[in-house]
């Protein structure tokens, strides 16, 4: 029998796999689908808060949103409290892209939701939110030690 930690790392490797999987069938890069998804949930959004959504590093990242604007998927615009931070917007044919390559992703997943149940999603949603709360709490203070050593 495992330990509890070595499930959880499978659990979310497998669910990593699973959406790579999803992408190479639909033939899509699976940074672009990724940056594609945190743009359509939260936009207006800033590149690094699409890093810290995703776990993509900022030059990733970058790297798709340059040709996402080379395309004319999205456009940038300064913010207006930092006019160095710039907000991430998806132009019409942005909109009408996201929606022709996450729609059967979408549909996938609440194909999957349906099948599991609201209250399952839920619970392992809040479980899941809850870890990763715990995780960076736990992170901060076993470095704060580690400087205090």
């Amino acid at each position: 029998m495992g330990r509890s930690e070595d499930k959880i790392w499978e659990a979310w490797g497998r669910t990593n796999a699973l959406y790579t999987a999803w992408c190479a069938a639909a033939g899509q890069n699976q940074y672009r689908v990724i940056v594609l998804y945190a743009i359509d949930a939260h936009a207006p959004i800033t590149q690094k808060h699409i890093a810290d959504y995703t776990g993509l590093s900022k030059q990733t990242v970058s790297t798709v949103m340059r040709a996402l604007k080379e395309e004319g998927f999205v456009s940038l615009q300064a913010g207006k409290s930092d006019r160095r931070e710039k907000k991430v917007y998806l132009t019409q044919k942005g909109r009408l892209y996201t929606a022709e390559v996450l729609s059967p992703l979408h549909t996938l997943e609440q194909r999957v939701f349906d099948i599991m149940g609201a209250d399952r999603m839920k619970q392992m949603t809040d479980a899941i939110t809850l870890f990763n709360l715990v995780f960076e709490k736990e992170m901060e203070t076993q470095a704060n030690e580690h400087r205090a050593e």
